[in-house]
């Protein structure tokens, strides 16, 4: 009897043991298919800006166009965040090696070329102009993917509240 209990124990633990090297060959399987997948999607991506920088002068078809035109926007407006950005930053970019250079040196620290300064504007005095944003339409634009309209008000100095 102890015998027959002995053999259903050790046929249980062959069969748990065979389980978890079916469970540990599938995650490994699983890990190498996410793998490829992963690959595959770099490589698509790969292949888009490929083309893209190949043909942004000549799009093969309106749909192409729209999409190329969406990348350039998309450009810009990084472009524009970073300079606001190096604004803030107080720096200039170096119109040689690219490197960000404080607005006060007159020379790049990283290859010594002259730094171009910006003539400064002269901001004439405008109205007093409140921003207001309406969230709800800032939070509909941001779930559609599609920019938040911006609404200005003028606000008239005697209707302003006293502070």
């Amino acid at each position: 009897m102890f015998e027959k209990f002995a053999e259903t124990i050790n046929n249980a633990g062959k069969a748990v043991g065979e389980k978890t090297k079916l469970g540990t060959d599938v995650v490994k399987a699983n890990f190498k298919i996410s793998s490829e997948e992963r690959a595959i999607n770099e490589l698509y991506l790969e292949i888009g800006k490929t083309y893209y920088d190949n043909n942004l002068d000549n799009p093969c078809c309106d749909t192409m166009k729209e999409l190329f035109d969406k990348v350039s926007e998309k450009k810009a407006s990084i472009e524009a965040l970073k300079e606001h950005v190096r604004k803030i930053k107080g720096v200039l970019l170096c119109q040689n090696c690219g490197a960000e250079v404080d607005a006060e040196n007159d020379y790049c620290g990283k290859c010594g070329t002259k730094i171009e300064k910006p003539e400064p504007v002269e901001e004439a005095p405008a109205e007093e102009t409140e921003e207001v944003i309406d969230h709800e339409d800032t939070v509909k634009a941001d779930a559609a993917g599609e920019e938040a309209p911006e609404i200005k008000v003028e606000v008239d100095p005697e209707d302003k509240p006293e502070e």
